[in-house]
């Protein structure tokens, strides 16, 4: 027979390992965070892919990100239309051929919460991903995936999970899953101005 004591240490052992894991992601975690903070200005160049149930085929972009530190975010879309998307903490600013559209992302909070999924991993801030979302890290580094839920039940309504990958301090994948289904795939690679043209 096994005494009480026993099942009681069984179990705490058992509680205890259920934390052993979360810790030991949590440092990985604060570690790609602080390896992600020390790079103050990235360029690279990306391939989206959009599949949304209501079209027959994907719609595709291509071009170029910017990131600034601490929070400006450029994104110069070459094909198939040229624009570009500048975003920093207050505002959104959209140039389509020298027109220019200013909005708050105070006016958009949907828009500022994705937003900030993207610039806090790039800036390194694990206190904005944890404020937004509940955070789930794998992979063994220098390789690494984060899948990112959001926690507001407004966005969610929107938008099931974030995914990023990538190796090092490098963001190599940036996937969206909408809740309708529809699913957007981000390819970054390091910029060659050529391509870019």
């Amino acid at each position: 027979m096994i005494s009480g004591s026993v099942i009681r240490s069984f179990v705490l052992l058992l509680i205890f390992a259920c934390f052993v894991v979360p810790t030991a992601r949590a440092a990985e975690v604060e570690k790609l965070m602080a390896a992600m903070a020390a790079v103050k200005h990235r360029v690279v160049s990306y391939k989206e892919e959009k599949q949304m149930e209501m079209l027959e085929e994907s719609l595709h972009s291509e071009g170029r990100l910017e990131y600034i530190a601490p929070d400006k975010l450029i994104r110069s879309v070459m094909k198939p239309v040229e624009m570009r998307y500048i975003i920093d903490s207050r505002q959104l600013i959209i140039d389509k051929g020298g027109k220019l559209q200013v909005r708050s992302l105070e006016n958009l909070p949907l828009v500022r919460v994705f937003v900030e999924s993207f610039r806090s991993v790039l800036a390194g801030d694990l206190d904005t991903l944890n404020k937004y979302y509940s955070i789930t890290f794998s992979g063994d580094p220098p390789a690494w995936k984060l899948i990112l839920q959001p926690k507001d039940k407004k966005l969610a309504v929107y938008v099931k999970k974030l995914e990023l990958s990538g190796t090092g301090d490098d963001v190599q994948l940036y996937v969206v899953e909408d809740s309708n289904g529809d699913l957007t795939r981000m390819q970054l690679y390091p910029f060659d101005s050529k391509v870019n043209e």
